[in-house]
């Protein structure tokens, strides 16, 4: 299977970060799904995993979407550092307190999908960052 690295990655000796920008609007999850399939198959993440990820992906970007405003733009970062697959996403967000709400049914469902998870905000932005390993499925 190809590899492929940006030229700076490859000469700080870091792994590449793909990163992605879309509007925060429901329509685009097809998309962050798919980008977020290829990222984990290209480093030969196994296919439970890979639904693994492309579940956590739509669940977190869901919670961000539902929370932004109309015309927002979600970011979304992929960075692969096996046995990991660190995924940040990000968004403005007119109710930061309901992004990470631990008692939530897709909160567990982030939970039990992610090796470790975490939602930062400040008044206008809020961030999910999570990290998926490798064979996560058979947890």
């Amino acid at each position: 299977m190809a590899k492929s690295a940006s030229i700076e990655s490859a000469r700080d000796h870091t792994p590449p970060v793909v990163e992605l920008r879309v509007e925060a609007h429901p329509d685009q999850l097809a998309v962050l799904r798919a980008v977020a399939a290829a990222i984990a198959l290209q480093h030969d993440f196994d296919l439970d995993t890979v639904a693994d990820v492309k579940l956590a992906v739509d669940e977190a970007a869901t919670r961000l979407i539902m929370g932004a405003p109309e015309d927002a733009i979600l970011a979304c970062s992929f960075r692969a550092a096996l046995p990991l697959l660190h995924i940040s996403l990000s968004a403005p967000t007119e109710d930061a307190s309901a992004i990470g709400q631990p008692r939530s049914f897709g909160w567990h469902v982030l939970n039990s999908l992610t090796e470790s998870i975490s939602v930062t905000s400040n008044d206008s932005r809020a961030t999910i960052d999570m990290s998926i390993a490798e064979g996560s499925a058979d947890r």
